[in-house]
């Protein structure tokens, strides 16, 4: 480290020897041999280190000591810097809370006496270094000085920002990529309503309304991924209240006659599980609309979905009159019935019917993980 003048320490050093010598005790010789020796090896450590090291005076915040790599970091020469404080080399929106930080420490208001923070050491040519700096409090019999350890962390921050840029350029592609799927699927359900208008036979238009709203489950899931901060996930019982009440407004005529109960869970799920999963409760749900209560039938129609050991069960249940006894669910030959077998498949989840007292679903899944299947 250098001091205030480094001639100072060959001085001490031949005072030390000297006294060594002239000591009638011989013996404290090797000993102070060895302790200079351990001195200069220790010095030599600060000094190749690159990190900035500082020993500051506590009450006048003088630069008692330092390592080279101040003064070569910094671009002050070793007699500038022992004459300055630590004041002179911080960036001067710092200084008060440098000077907060070595009270605090001083008076022991940490529960440590190291701390690390990120700052900024201002160079000669008024240009400044990025720094994170470790602090600590030490004392040297009745004296306390505060070791201050600087690394240079401009390229780590350029790393850092650079990511983040690359990041936002990423969110907002994915935005894009959601809000252009949503707007296609709008169009292809626009289409598909358009063409119903044109279709006088009341099955196919059945059939067309039943594709718009499979058409706009999916894109309902689109839609509030690119209005989320969150890209991969959706809250899925929002998602639910949002695609059970647009059903239920498809179906208008059928829809004021049932009550509608929905219990869920703060469930988050992502894109390759809230697709099959919102195709499924469209499929359910507009079978209940379409089939449980018919000749103008007041009924109850509910929805519950909760988590359980990282297994999601999703409960479909109303009190009409049922699917029939000869309807084989396995064997069903109706598209509706036929795509939830295959969704749930594809959930690789299993599904159970009952149908006492009305009809009910349970059908059991675990999230499906894209990047665990490669």
């Amino acid at each position: 480290m250098h001091s205030d003048n480094d001639k100072n320490w060959d001085s001490i050093r031949e005072k030390i020897i000297g006294l060594g010598e002239q000591s009638i005790r011989k013996s404290y010789y090797p000993e102070l041999q060895q302790r200079i020796s351990e001195l200069e090896r220790f010095r030599a450590l600060l000094d190749e280190t690159n990190d900035v090291i500082f020993l500051i005076e506590v009450h006048s915040g003088k630069l008692a000591d330092f390592n080279i790599s101040a003064s070569e970091k910094l671009g002050y020469s070793p007699q500038k810097l022992s004459e300055m404080s630590v004041y002179d080399i911080i960036s001067p929106d710092e200084i008060e809370g440098m000077k907060h930080i070595i009270d605090n420490l001083v008076k022991g208001r940490k529960l440590k006496n190291r701390l690390t923070v990120e700052t900024f050491l201002k160079r000669q040519d008024n240009s400044q270094i990025n720094v994170e700096i470790n602090i600590s409090l030490v004392r040297f019999s009745d004296d306390a000085y505060i070791v201050m350890v600087a690394r240079d962390i401009t390229e780590r921050k350029a790393f850092e920002n650079a990511l983040k840029s690359s990041i936002k350029e990423k969110e907002v592609l994915i935005r894009e990529i959601h809000h252009r799927v949503k707007n296609n699927m709008q169009i292809i359900s626009s289409l598909l309503n358009l063409q119903k208008q044109y279709v006088h036979d009341e099955e196919a238009s059945s059939v067309l309304l039943e594709s718009q709203n499979r058409v706009k489950s999916m894109a309902m899931i689109h839609e509030k991924l690119y209005k989320t901060q969150n890209f991969s996930e959706i809250n899925f019982g929002d998602y639910i209240t949002s695609l059970v009440d647009d059903l239920f407004s498809s179906y208008g005529s059928y829809s004021g006659r049932i009550k509608k109960e929905m219990i869920f869970d703060d469930i988050m799920l992502g894109l390759e599980t809230a697709i099959p999963c919102g195709l499924i409760i469209s499929e359910l749900v507009t079978n209940t609309l379409k089939y449980a209560f018919p000749n103008q039938m007041e009924g109850e129609f509910r929805i519950e979905m909760y988590e359980i050991d990282g297994l999601y069960h999703l409960i479909i249940s109303d009190n009409g009159v049922g699917i029939p006894p000869n309807i084989n669910f396995d064997k069903t030959k109706t598209l509706g019935l036929v795509l939830v077998d295959s969704l749930v498949n594809q959930l690789e989840g299993t599904v159970e019917l009952k149908r006492n007292g009305g009809t009910k679903f349970k059908i059991i899944f675990k999230e499906l993980k894209y990047e665990e299947r490669f």
